[in-house]
């Protein structure tokens, strides 16, 4: 099923750092854990502020986004930057991951209905190489009727009991709710209610 989603071309054209240039905290965090030069993708990337961030650390990162403008914009920056990057367009509602392809998989603000989301974390699983990890940031349903973004459905906002359910054949290393000040660009402005997991993949 193909993902019902905003204009994302539409508004990436107008702002060339929508959510900002500086990569999700968490997620240099995280990527602490990984060896250099591990296969790191970033799902959902837009314009690629943390697989940027990512391939200048020695990773080697392949990006997928729905929209178009932002893998455009994505491309660009890595050959000035030159950084070797992957950037592919894909609506991750039609995805079929390759097998094992991955020692880690990212997905910062991923947003999508839920009955999407759940297959999307099941090619996660079939994504990544045993022992590979899943690092998942994004809002939860207390973030509606907020004004720091986000989606306004419940529906494509995250719980700590889905995310224990669609991985609950991973080891779970980090699971917490925070309220954190965001400051990421226009998209992201004020306090946000997040939800931060990383898991990884059993075998």
């Amino acid at each position: 099923m193909a993902s019902v989603a905003p204009d994302w071309d539409e508004r990436f054209r107008g702002d060339e750092a929508l959510y900002g240039l500086a990569p999700s905290a968490f997620v240099v965090d995280c990527s602490l854990a990984l060896a250099h030069g591990a296969r790191v993708l970033c799902l959902a990337e837009g314009q690629g502020r943390n697989a940027l961030a990512l391939a200048a650390r020695g990773f080697r990162v392949t990006a997928l986004d729905l929209s178009a403008t932002a893998c455009r914009q994505l491309a660009a920056r890595a050959r000035a930057l030159n950084l070797p990057l992957t950037v592919r367009q894909q609506d991750l509602g039609l995805w079929s991951a390759p097998e094992a392809a991955f020692d880690a998989v990212i997905a910062v603000y991923a947003h999508m209905p839920r009955l999407l989301r759940r297959d999307l974390h099941g090619q996660i699983g079939r994504a990544l190489a045993p022992g590979g990890m899943v690092v998942i940031e994004g809002f939860r349903a207390e973030q509606l009727g907020r004004s720091s973004g986000g989606p306004r459905n419940a529906d494509w906002l995250y719980s700590e009991a889905e995310l224990r359910a669609d991985f609950a054949g991973f080891h779970i290393d980090y699971l917490a709710t925070p309220e954190v000040p965001l400051d990421e660009g226009r998209g992201h402005q004020g306090l946000g209610a997040l939800i931060r997991f990383r898991a990884r993949k059993q075998g």
